[in-house]
């Protein structure tokens, strides 16, 4: 299985770590894409994301240990959103950045995982919206976690609801939009 050109032209001068990753994550989609009978390149739009085939919705994640892709066919999902982590936890000022003051009360007493967990939790949601409308800005998706795995994310008139887990150091989120609720 191999990269279709314009795909490893957008990798073309990135560092082999990132080319990996890329190729990687590329490479996991299109056998994803394969099995639900569909294929072509997924190129990369003006804010970086992915471009997917016609008729073809879904999300790319990726962290130094996993690599991650979830494809769905438009006609049953409306858009998707993934995202992973391994990182030994988040900053201050990351978590500044990326939560709102209120998120930031409620997250005050979180483990490190489930503070990771809701960063995936907002990426993942961030990027299902963004397939939507365009407008996936983080910042303005407001995320709540629940001790049963799931999560809520809301931005304006939006509420989504996704499933997050952790696996050792590896945290992970994943929101799927069904067309009939859009």
């Amino acid at each position: 299985m191999r990269l279709f050109d314009g795909e490893r032209a957008l990798v073309g001068n990135a560092t082999a770590k990132r080319r990996r990753e890329f190729t990687e994550t590329r490479l996991l989609a299109h056998e994803a894409l394969r099995r639900i009978g569909h294929d072509g390149p997924i190129l990369k739009g003006s804010d970086g994301e992915p471009l997917w085939p016609s008729g073809i919705v879904g999300s790319l994640s990726h962290c130094p240990s996993l690599c991650v892709a979830a494809v769905a066919s438009a006609e049953r999902i409306r858009a998707v959103g993934v995202d992973v982590d391994d990182s030994d936890g988040l900053s201050d000022g990351i978590m500044r950045f990326v939560f709102s003051s209120e998120e930031l009360a409620s997250l005050r007493m979180a483990s490190s995982v489930e503070r990771r967990a809701a960063f995936c939790a907002k990426e993942a949601a961030s990027k299902a919206l963004s397939a939507l409308d365009g407008t996936g800005d983080f910042r303005k998706v407001s995320v709540s976690l629940k001790a049963d795995g799931t999560f809520a994310a809301v931005r304006r008139d939006v509420a989504l609801r996704g499933q997050w887990r952790f696996y050792d150091r590896l945290v992970s989120a994943m929101v799927a939009i069904p067309s009939e609720t859009v």
